[in-house]
C-alpha cells in the first residue's frame, strides 16, 4: 500500500504546487481597498488608480482586406507603444496636415499583439481607412517594398501627397513597408 502511494507522490506534489501558484487572493492595505472591485466568484480584482486621458484614443485603423479595426493612442500615451498597440512614431504627421506622413508600426508574428500580422496580404489598391478628428481619411496603397533590419527605415514617398506608411517585421532580419496615399 505504501509503495502505491509512493508511486503517486510526484502527481500529488505537482497537484498542490500548481493549486498554490494559482491562487488568486491578495493581500493589501486599506488604501488600496478604494479601488477595489469585485468580480462575479467574490474575489476582489485590483485596479490601478484611473490616470487622466492622456492614454484615450484619438484615431482608429480600419484595413477590410485584413480584416483590421484597431484604436491609436496619442503619440504622449503610455499605450502607444508597439508592445501594446499599433504605435504612432515620433516625428509622425497626423493625417490632417497637407502632404504629411502618418506613420504605423506595429509587430507580425502570431502574438495578440501582431496587428499588422497580415500587412503582407495588402495589394496595390487596397484601401486604408483613419478616422481622426471626426473625419475619414481613406489611402489607397500604392507600394509595397522590403528593407534589411536594422533599426532605421528609409522611405521611398511622393512628399507632394499625404501619406500613410505601414511598417512591420518579415522575418527576422527584414521589414516590409506599405505606402498609401490619400484618394
Amino acid at each position: 500500500m505504501f509503495l502505491k502511494l509512493v508511486k503517486f507522490l510526484p502527481f500529488i506534489l505537482l497537484f498542490f504546487s500548481f493549486y498554490l501558484c494559482n491562487y488568486d487572493e491578495k493581500i493589501v492595505d486599506n488604501k488600496v481597498d478604494e479601488y477595489a472591485e469585485y468580480n462575479s466568484l467574490n474575489k476582489v480584482v485590483y485596479e490601478e488608480k484611473k490616470k487622466p486621458l492622456i492614454s484615450s484614443n484619438i484615431s482608429h485603423i480600419s484595413i477590410s482586406k485584413i480584416n483590421l479595426k484597431k484604436e491609436l493612442y496619442s503619440v504622449n500615451s503610455k499605450l502607444n507603444n508597439v508592445n501594446k498597440n499599433i504605435e504612432i512614431l515620433k516625428g509622425s504627421d497626423m493625417p490632417d496636415i497637407e502632404n504629411g506622413n502618418f506613420i504605423l508600426a506595429s509587430h507580425s508574428g502570431n502574438s495578440p499583439i501582431s496587428y499588422f500580422r497580415n500587412l503582407y496580404k495588402l495589394e496595390i489598391g487596397d484601401e486604408i481607412v483613419i478616422d481622426y478628428n471626426n473625419y475619414k481619411y481613406v489611402y489607397t496603397v500604392d507600394k509595397k517594398y522590403e528593407v534589411v533590419k536594422t533599426g532605421k527605415v528609409s522611405i521611398k514617398r511622393d512628399k507632394s501627397k499625404r501619406t500613410i506608411t505601414l511598417i512591420t517585421c518579415k522575418g527576422a532580419d527584414k521589414q516590409l513597408v506599405v505606402i498609401g496615399y490619400l484618394v
